[in-house]
């Protein structure tokens, strides 16, 4: 039996054709004769180039609706061009005669004519119009079984679209290549061509071509016998049919797909969505389509075995094919009707149904060689036209040897002139390099202008810099020695309690001035590319975990509820040290602007391939005018805490550098009164241990 997907490719294409023709034709027809009367009555103009345009115009307009008359005026308009010689409008009447042709199927004429365009528009560099072209004289070859000649101008459009860097063009030319191929039955080199197109143009092929080349794929693969593919891609295409609402379209790919599930063994399944299809054509109306499918369910039935609905439903797709006349169909019923009455043991009616088949498969046979002789006398047909131009071209060869004797001569001339003309040019040339020269000079001086400006640059910020560390060590420093001058004047007055929460107090003072140090070193190593970071996968969980630990007691102090919303296994990519101080300058910035009973929350965020790390706080916020001078060494600033906590502001701006250092971005968002989010993100990361 027939492949369905090629009877449906059939029956959709005749009925493109007829909608085409009453819809988009016929009312262009109607529309257009009033303009064709008006342009034939400025023919009698007597400006020439107006005539041209006219002529064009009608030829333009002739060409859908009568491509004779197109010819026509073409031709006439081609004999006023030879006289006035305007090359672009000449190559646009060659370019109407090729799509003359080509809507009267006259092949051979089009290529011709197709070739003489090729070769204008490239003599003009014309590269989208050479594109078209290309397309369009592989598809006369294509459709001439010249499949080979086709292939060539369909690479020379692809190379072409590919150097202008047309997306559009590049899917169009790679669709009619898959095409090409699989008439050819190279069915793997036509997938490879339209997987092409879907990797190439997913986020810009039309949802309606999308589904079309799905659906491609799929018949692709069915001639491959990869009935489980065909069936996904079938499916695929379903789905956005249904989405368009294109109901004839969901009817084929139905049909198709319980094709696909009848070569899978799951007649029931294909049963189901053949009866789906039915029910949508026959609200259509299509009667080719209606008959296939019956035939199909008819012979569904068979294979289950179920004789009785079998014979309900070929006997209905036999009547009604009668009528229609559609060999094809009739053919494909009588087969199955053989099968059915063998399996029912009437031999009788399986030998004359039998008898049937044959007697209409040898006539659709004979059809197809009278076909395959056309085919072959249009091949031979263009051979000879082959054979024309190469005798032409040899032609073209003699009448260009003589004139490159002409060129030699002319050239000896040029040549003569060409030394005189260096002469000048090497005078030039001297000039040139002294004012070279000059130039270079004065961007050389410029440079050290603009060295000495980013040297001086350096200075202020180093100074600044140890500006902001002095004030950072001050406080620290300033709590160690009072509380060491309060235990040593005290210490046999003061509780051991009290004594301990002193100790407490130097050590914090002590690691703050550490942890301070460390961060600048590392700062410091960072800008001059000293410091080699190495980065491993880390629980980033357990990282902020362990720096609220150390914030507890001054929390504690404030009643201030540190809330953390973070997965206990959430693992980033980065330096672990450095985030860790990123983190700990966050917490620390929000504990001294956050006012007693107040509230930080820190959480995490995944964002495509990167954490995002947030830290909110219910404090004091930041002026807006205050807003751009954060993370700035230059512009910083320094603000006191609600407990008039003391620090120079490097926290923050070493976050950013650590930040960056580990592939990151930092940011805030705050309101005065409101409270402020500090937010950076990280690579995420992979649980080792898991894997």
């Amino acid at each position: 039996m027939k492949s369905f997907g090629i009877i449906i490719f059939i029956k959709k294409l005749y009925i493109n054709i007829l909608f085409l023709f009453f819809f988009t034709i016929l009312p262009f027809a109607l529309l257009a004769q009033s303009n064709i009367d008006s342009l034939k009555n400025l023919l009698k103009n007597n400006n020439v180039n107006i005539k041209i345009e006219i002529l064009y115009k009608l030829s333009s307009t002739y060409l859908k609706i009568s491509p004779d008359s197109a010819i026509k005026y073409a031709n006439q308009g081609l004999l006023l061009i030879n006289i006035n010689n305007s090359i672009n409008r000449k190559l646009d009447f060659i370019y109407l005669l090729a799509s003359s042709y080509k809507q009267l199927n006259n092949f051979k004429q089009a290529i011709n004519y197709l070739q003489q365009s090729y070769e204008g528009f490239k003599a003009l560099n014309n590269y989208r119009k050479l594109i078209d072209i290309s397309n369009d004289i592989g598809v006369a070859y294509a459709r001439t079984f010249l499949y080979s000649d086709a292939l060539l101008y369909f690479q020379k459009s692809l190379l072409l679209s590919y150097e202008i860097k047309d997306t559009a063009k590049i899917a169009s030319t790679m669709s009619n290549i898959g095409m090409t191929y699989y008439k050819m039955k190279e069915y793997k080199l036509a997938l490879n061509n339209y997987e092409k197109i879907l990797a190439l143009n997913s986020n810009h092929l039309p949802i309606y071509e999308l589904a079309n080349t799905m659906n491609r794929i799929s018949v692709v693969y069915g001639e491959l016998q990869n009935y489980q593919l065909a069936l996904k891609y079938q499916l695929f295409s379903l789905e956005i049919y249904k989405k368009l609402g294109s109901k004839i379209d969901i009817a084929y790919v139905m049909s198709n797909i319980s094709e696909s599930y009848k070569r899978l063994n799951n007649i029931d399944i294909a049963l189901q969505y053949l009866k789906s299809a039915y029910l949508i054509s026959e609200n259509l109306g299509d009667e080719n389509i209606n008959l296939v499918i019956l035939s199909n369910i008819g012979d569904l039935f068979v294979i289950k075995k179920n004789y009785d609905k079998a014979f309900e439903y070929l006997n209905i797709a036999e009547k009604r094919a009668s009528k229609l006349g559609d060999k094809d169909i009739i053919k494909d019923i009588y087969e199955i009707l053989s099968r059915y009455y063998a399996l029912t043991n009437n031999y009788q009616k399986a030998y004359e149904y039998s008898k049937l088949f044959k007697q209409e498969n040898d006539s659709v046979y004979s059809k197809e060689s009278r076909d395959k002789v056309t085919e072959l006398q249009i091949k031979f047909d263009i051979l000879e036209k082959d054979k024309e131009n190469k005798i032409l071209q040899q032609k073209t060869e003699i009448q260009r040897l003589a004139i490159s004797k002409q060129i030699y001569l002319r050239n000896t001339f040029i040549y003569f002139s060409i030394i005189i003309l260096l002469l000048v040019v090497i005078l030039f040339y001297r000039f040139w390099l002294n004012k070279k020269a000059n130039k270079m000079l004065k961007e050389k001086n410029e440079f050290i202008f603009k060295q000495n400006n980013e040297l001086e640059e350096v200075y202020n910020t180093k100074d600044k810099l140890f500006a902001i560390i002095t004030h950072d060590l001050k406080n620290p420093f300033n709590t160690i020695v009072s509380l060491t001058d309060f235990v040593e004047k005290n210490y046999y007055s003061i509780e051991d309690s009290h004594k301990y929460s002193c100790i407490q107090s130097l050590k914090r003072s002590v690691n703050n001035v550490s942890e301070l140090l460390e961060n600048l070193t590392d700062w410091l190593n960072a800008k001059g590319d000293r410091m080699v970071f190495h980065k491993t996968n880390f629980n980033i969980s357990s990282t902020i975990q362990s720096v609220t630990n150390l914030y507890k007691s001054a929390a504690e102090q404030k009643s201030i509820d540190i809330q953390i919303h973070v997965e206990s296994e959430l693992y980033v990519y980065g330096n672990e040290r450095l985030i860790k101080t990123v983190i700990r300058n966050l917490v620390d910035n929000a504990l001294k602007f956050t006012l007693e009973e107040g509230k930080i929350e820190i959480k995490t965020k995944a964002k495509e391939d990167k954490i995002i790390v947030s830290v909110a706080d219910t404090g004091v916020g930041i002026d807006e005018a205050d807003k751009g001078k954060i993370f700035n060494l230059v512009t910083h600033i320094s603000t006191k805490g609600t407990r008039h906590e003391t620090g120079g502001g490097l926290g923050l701006i070493l976050s950013k550098e650590f930040v960056e250092k580990n592939d990151g971005e930092i940011w805030f968002k705050s309101k005065a009164g409101t409270g402020s989010t500090f937010c950076f993100s990280i690579m995420k990361g992979v649980d080792n241990e898991k894997d």
